[in-house]
């Protein structure tokens, strides 16, 4: 089962489109896992521990895992409505007409990023994110942006005066019973690199993402670290377990509502939707070379890992891969009888 899929997982090893990957693939039968290729090539190769605990820099899966989890749990807590403007809890947003469902369906209008702005220092991050200009009418079009994820993050902390980490730690790490998620990656030799960069080296437990960097390493758009094994939580509960400890069955149905019917692409609660035979999967990605797909219709996931930017992000051939590798894998799920 799955043969396609794991084909083209191993291709991305063997024709070195990526130097490692750890992948899981989740059906209501079985989880299968394989750790594959190398951790590091410069400066030197050295190959992946084949353990399901190696820790990778999940990159924008933290906009899923973590800021829009822990929305849906305040929502649940009825702290906010989604169709309530940002302007009512962050005062200092200036677009007095965008949503919450605008920002975590990407239909914000605000733009992918602010040229030209020199990021060096915590604050510079909160300038950029509140100078962010509208380039399209917000509800007319999708496009991903991280600010719409940085501004989740403050919203977050605005709604319950605690410090966003904490609040990702003992609402939904500590109820998942994760054992290597953080925002911080405790253990360097577990640790799988990212990209070797001029200014930084080469990049290893510490959050790739710029922005989040500078910030500290924890906001609503980038900054989780974690392993194969602690995603496979995040999964079964969203496939076998009707959204619990996280969330409601009710609120798993909301995440996979599709909000942008008529639009360029559709989106879910923070998800992006992926077709798959009569109903729609839940599918985001990460920077770094993370992605996951999980329906919890049919009740079958994938998971994988990878640093598809070491040593260098310029690597399209990753991205072409990825989407056939997506595709080829909701080709192959079998309906539930």
């Amino acid at each position: 089962m799955f043969k396609q899929t794991t084909n083209l997982l191993h291709q991305l090893v063997h024709e070195k489109t990526a130097p490692g990957v750890s992948f899981a693939i989740l059906t209501p039968q079985s989880t299968q896992t394989a750790v594959l290729g190398d951790k590091t090539w410069v400066p030197e190769k050295t190959p992946l521990l084949p353990s399901t605990s190696n820790l990778y820099d999940l990159a924008s899966l933290t906009k899923v895992l973590a800021t829009t989890i822990r929305l849906v749990q305040l929502h649940e807590k009825a702290l906010f409505n989604w169709n309530d403007t940002l302007s009512n809890y962050l005062p200092r947003f200036k677009h007095e007409t965008i949503t919450i469902l605008d920002l975590v369906t990407h239909t914000s209008g605000l733009p992918k990023s602010v040229p030209h702005f020199v990021i060096e220092k915590p604050s510079d991050v909160k300038r950029y994110v509140y100078s962010a200009e509208q380039v399209k009418p917000a509800k007319e079009f999708v496009e991903y942006s991280d600010i719409n994820f940085l501004l989740l993050g403050y919203l977050i902390e605005a709604l319950v005066p605690e410090p966003f980490e904490k609040q990702i730690e003992q609402n939904i790490l500590r109820p998942l019973g994760t054992k290597q998620t953080s925002f911080y990656s405790a253990d360097p030799e577990s640790s799988v690199p990212t990209e070797l960069s001029d200014k930084r080296g080469l990049i290893t437990g510490i959050v790739h993402d710029h922005k989040a960097f500078i910030a500290g390493g924890n906001t609503g758009h980038a900054g989780l670290f974690s392993s194969l094994d602690d995603l496979l939580l995040f999964a079964e509960a969203f496939l076998f377990k009707d959204g619990a400890p996280l969330f409601s069955r009710q609120s798993l149905d909301a995440i996979r509502e599709n909000y942008t019917p008529s639009l360029n692409r559709d989106r879910g609660i923070g998800f992006d939707l992926r077709k798959i035979q009569d109903h729609f999967a839940l599918y985001h990605t990460g920077f770094t070379g993370t992605f996951i797909v999980l329906d919890p219709l049919t009740q079958h996931g994938l998971v994988v890992l990878s640093n598809r930017i070491h040593p260098t992000r310029n690597n399209p051939l990753f991205l072409e891969k990825r989407e056939e590798i997506v595709d080829t894998f909701l080709m192959e799920v079998k309906p539930n009888k």
